[in-house]
């Protein structure tokens, strides 16, 4: 009997799935936009405490700003039909392996992950070597994939729980079976 609890998903061309290479140019283009944002948010503040209008710490507020744009810019963004501005840049979309686009409670996972763990980026991209469909491990737990904008699924397939034992580390995570 066929187990099929976990429903079908898509899948893509392989030549149409993000490599290091794009990802590591995103992260670079997406990190100097989070960059140039608390310059934004800064500026203000800096003002105010250099016209001495402002006389308290402000330094609290400032980072639950930045936090909230990032969030904003990682999450809701990203997700969003435009993308960010290294996703608009490189041509590339991140997609949800059930079609269309990733929830936005995923997406905060997302960018969870990629601030505090489980993995770092060493990993992610030893795994991304590895990776048939060029997956970072993140993308993995969340059924995720980075596409080229243009990529559309070429069919649907079950998922499954795929087991890897390697390195110490025991991961089970939800993989489409591609049809041979």
């Amino acid at each position: 009997m066929i187990d099929n609890s976990l429903g079908d998903a898509d899948f893509y061309d392989p030549k149409d799935y993000v490599g290091i290479g794009k990802r590591l140019i995103v992260m670079l283009i997406d990190s100097m936009v989070i960059v140039a944002m608390g310059i934004m948010l800064w500026t203000p503040f800096l003002v105010l405490i250099l016209t001495q209008v402002l006389q308290v710490d402000a330094s609290g507020i400032f980072w639950m700003l930045l936090l909230l744009a990032t969030w904003i810019y990682l999450a809701p963004i990203k997700r969003s039909d435009f993308g960010t501005i290294g996703y608009r840049l490189m041509g590339i979309k991140l997609v949800s392996a059930k079609g269309g686009r990733p929830s936005l409670i995923n997406m905060t996972i997302r960018m969870v992950m990629w601030m505090f763990g489980p993995f770092n980026l060493v990993l992610d991209l030893l795994w991304l070597g590895a990776d048939t469909e060029n997956q970072s491990l993140r993308d993995c737990y969340l059924s995720t994939y980075l596409v080229t904008r243009n990529a559309k699924p070429v069919g649907r397939a079950p998922l499954h729980l795929t087991r890897y034992n390697a390195m110490g580390f025991s991961l089970a995570y939800p993989r489409v079976c591609r049809p041979r």
